[in-house]
């Protein structure tokens, strides 16, 4: 069986590269020029419709019918200034808008969704309940769920669904546990969401079932700036403690927010990988505002994923993208693929084993052997971070900020990784 994972569209629909003003081609850009703007967008710009359409489009003509799609959130653009550019109204618009372009593409489809910090307003505020936002897009979605997953989605913005005998999906409302969320200071566990994920696991693991999560803020660190987190360190500890404790039942935790490719280990005590968490890269080319980040854009970019039919255990996926620099220039999208990770990444298949593999290597590459076996796959996977968009060779701190944030998910450890000349091994 195959789906597709797309996430991070950043719709900006003030964007205009026809503005005689470079500074004032589309509000994402916060001011800065943007003289190489063009049709499908500029790497200072969230998306123009025209490159969410492409991307859809694109979808279809590469997979027309995927088993499901997982769809992880942020569907508006970035600004500085959201009471001029965004409303309540606008947020549930936009929603509403690349809804619509799903079902139409895809109108056989189920799509298996997961909130944003940006499908929001104002952005990353969103209370541990309900809301008149929610309520819009629990609407919107509606046609992808049962009344049960409505009335839990309408309340909490989370539901589980059963994807496949003995598979469940679960889909998390992360958003409640983000730092840039002040609407939950002071909460222990806000909303009870990390008591309802625990008690769904043990349901499943009872029922000798399988567990699909998404969601769309990671836990963990953000590999492009140094000692970047997302969670609440209580979260966050909280959010690792429940995957350890049923490793066994999680078979893939599929998330966005980064806008890069990457991806996430999780350990038991005794330091043996237990769990992965893969992060898709956006569709958005946006190039990341926030501070410490050295030239953080990105190349558009849709995953789809192979599995087992029986076991649902995913086998490897593709991840498909477009040369944005070049689609302009040719004034048309021409996507392709960039990599196959199994052929790709030296990796066989997508176990927890193989990831862990993956993990070591790139944190043994020496930078200075460029020419040596792990350094070549080392910078492969920081192009690839990027979606080929940054290729600037890897040096020590680059990798040491890729690998602790792959490798290091409690926040104390990170810190060490990324203090320690040569990364400590697990004890």
């Amino acid at each position: 069986g195959t789906f597709w994972h797309v996430t991070d569209l950043h719709l900006d629909f003030y964007y205009d590269e026809t503005n005689n003003d470079p500074a004032q081609v589309c509000p994402s850009s916060f001011g800065a020029e943007t003289p190489d703007a063009g049709l499908f967008g500029d790497y200072r710009c969230d998306s123009p419709w025209s490159l969410v359409r492409s991307a859809v489009e694109e979808m279809k003509r590469i997979e027309p019918n995927p088993n499901f799609i997982i769809w992880t959130g942020d569907d508006t653009l970035h600004t500085s200034d959201e009471d001029k550019f965004l409303s309540e109204e606008l947020v549930i618009e936009t929603v509403h808008n690349l809804t619509n372009l799903l079902k139409k593409s895809f109108p056989n489809t189920t799509v298996h969704a997961a909130l944003g910090n940006h499908d929001y307003h104002y952005k990353s505020q969103i209370p541990p309940g309900p809301s008149s936002i929610l309520s819009a897009i629990a609407n919107d979605w509606r046609d992808w769920m049962t009344d049960e997953q409505f009335q839990m989605f309408n309340q909490t913005g989370c539901f589980i669904r059963e994807i496949a005998p003995k598979v469940d999906l679960i889909s998390l409302n992360t958003n409640v546990w983000y730092t840039s969320n002040k609407v939950v200071t002071g909460m222990a566990d806000p909303g009870g969401y990390f008591a309802w994920f625990e008690q769904e696991l043990e349901k499943a693991k009872s029922m000798s079932k399988k567990v699909y999560v998404i969601g769309h803020v990671p836990p963990g660190h953000f590999e492009l700036v140094d000692y970047k987190y997302w969670y609440y360190p209580e979260y966050n500890v909280r959010y690792v403690e429940i995957i350890k404790q049923y490793s066994d039942v999680i078979i893939g935790q599929f998330f966005g927010h980064h806008h890069t490719d990457t991806f996430r280990m999780f350990y038991d005590d005794n330091g043996n990988a237990v769990s992965s968490l893969l992060i898709a890269p956006g569709v958005t080319p946006w190039m990341t505002t926030l501070p410490g980040a050295d030239d953080g854009a990105n190349n558009p970019g849709i995953r789809l994923f192979e599995f087992d039919a029986t076991t649902m255990e995913i086998t490897d996926y593709v991840q498909y993208y477009l040369d944005l620099a070049a689609a302009n220039m040719a004034g048309k999208a021409d996507w392709t693929e960039e990599y196959r990770a199994t052929s790709d990444l030296g990796i066989p298949d997508m176990s927890v084993a193989s990831w862990e593999k993956l993990s070591k290597r790139l944190e043994s590459a020496n930078v200075l052997e460029p020419s040596s076996p792990d350094t070549i796959l080392l910078q492969k996977f920081v192009n690839y971070n990027s979606v080929l968009y940054n290729l600037t060779p890897c040096n020590r701190s680059c990798q040491l900020n890729q690998v602790c944030a792959i490798r290091e998910l409690d926040y104390g450890k990170y810190k060490d990784c990324v203090k320690a000349l040569t990364i400590k091994k697990h004890f």
